[in-house]
């Protein structure tokens, strides 16, 4: 969902896509989507990306903003964890970024996901997670507006009944990655500066979530409140322009 920045150089260190078959997992708005593109162009790599989201809803603008950058560029729909329309042993390398939280949704699908991964990965293949720390392990003083942002979230989705993201710690990760086979598993942790722009914009489609609907708790002031913290929380997020947050780049080999 959002751009790397601060981790950039460890993103990339020792990836080559030049000639390579690339899976990312997670298109969204296409921010790493374009990313890859200006990567590719840097390096006059001839690459090939089949990006897949389970929502397809900006899949027209990305074609279209990044036509002729690839050796060929395929979005498609489709779950992580069920890649039914890929063979095994046929992609060089998987990106995945700020997408596996929102996979791990719900119970095991993330595992899923992850095993889709190892199975279409050729031999040898990377794979390459990037992901927000969990809430519960980091002290929240030192991200104030991550920590508040990814809690209203987290609490609006409650109380619509809607499943929330989950966000994994990497040492979990880690050995969940070895359970299923990969090998020289290894992270770093960073300091991931965040626009604010995606940001905002993400907490208002929570908003609007909230606001449609039947109010299953039958509280207005309870949804008033909610409404006014994010709002609120929203105009703080657009005067900052960007925030910290606590993140971590994982790789692992087929």
């Amino acid at each position: 969902m959002y751009q790397i920045h601060t981790a950039d150089h460890y993103l990339w260190e020792n990836l080559n896509l030049d000639g390579k078959l690339v899976l990312e997992g997670g298109t969204s708005w296409g921010n790493t989507t374009q990313r890859i593109a200006e990567k590719v162009e840097e390096q006059g790599w001839k690459t090939r990306l089949i990006s897949v989201d389970i929502d397809d809803d900006h899949f027209n603008q990305i074609q279209e903003l990044l036509h002729g950058r690839f050796e060929e560029l395929q979005l498609r729909q489709a779950d992580l964890s069920r890649l039914d329309f890929m063979e095994n042993n046929v992609i060089d390398v998987v990106i995945c970024n700020y997408t596996l939280s929102s996979v791990n949704q719900f119970p095991l699908r993330a595992t899923k996901a992850l095993s889709e991964f190892h199975r279409v990965l050729k031999p040898g293949g990377q794979l390459v997670i990037m992901e927000e720390m969990p809430i519960w392990s980091v002290e929240n003083r030192d991200y104030p507006y991550w920590s508040q942002r990814l809690r209203v979230i987290k609490s609006i989705s409650v109380l619509k009944a809607m499943a929330h993201f989950n966000e994994i710690h990497p040492i979990d990760l880690e050995q969940t990655l070895g359970i299923l086979g990969f090998k020289q598993v290894k992270y770093q942790e960073f300091k991931e500066i965040i626009d604010s722009e995606m940001a905002t914009r993400f907490l208002d489609k929570r908003k609007q979530t909230l606001l449609k609907g039947v109010n299953d708790i039958e509280n207005e002031n309870l949804t008033k409140g909610f409404v006014e913290i994010t709002e609120k929380l929203v105009k703080e997020l657009e005067l900052a322009k960007e925030f910290s947050a606590p993140a971590y780049i994982l790789k692992a080999i087929k």
